[in-house]
């Protein structure tokens, strides 16, 4: 499983090794379109990926979370204990850095953002005007 690299300065954020495996089977899975999903746990850990269903128009170019998943998950969010704190996506065109639909697409700028192309998990953090790339590290949590 590849997961990330290690950007100069950057705390590594922990992703469990159940989630990035879920992510990986996801991807392949799901072929020439975007995969997408969300992420549980706690500041600098994930802990869990949920796999949605991408009910944008072109799921080949785009994705967008099924709204029912995303209610659902802000749910569980509040029950807790593992919190929702970000997103993932795969990008089939085989670039790993968000795109510009990535960023207009930003509705909490605390959320992580995965993105997986390649065979390669990375992990992004919105910033104004784009994103910085986080460290990620898979682990056993």
């Amino acid at each position: 499983m590849d997961v990330g690299s290690q950007p100069a300065g950057s705390t590594p954020v922990l992703l469990s090794a159940a989630a990035a495996a879920a992510i990986h089977a996801e991807v392949r899975r799901s072929g020439n379109s975007e995969a997408c999903g969300l992420l549980f746990g706690t500041h600098g850990r994930i802990t869990q990926a949920t796999i949605a269903r991408n009910v944008a128009e072109n799921p080949a170019t785009r994705f967008e979370i099924d709204p029912a998943h995303l209610f659902d998950a802000h749910r569980r969010s509040r029950a807790g204990p593992d919190r929702l704190i970000g997103c993932w996506h795969s990008h089939p065109n085989g670039r790993g850095e968000p795109s510009a639909h990535d960023r207009a697409g930003v509705a909490d700028e605390s959320w992580l953002w995965l993105i997986v192309a390649g065979g390669r998990i990375r992990a992004w953090q919105p910033v104004p005007g784009g994103f910085a790339e986080v460290a990620l590290t898979a682990a056993r949590l």
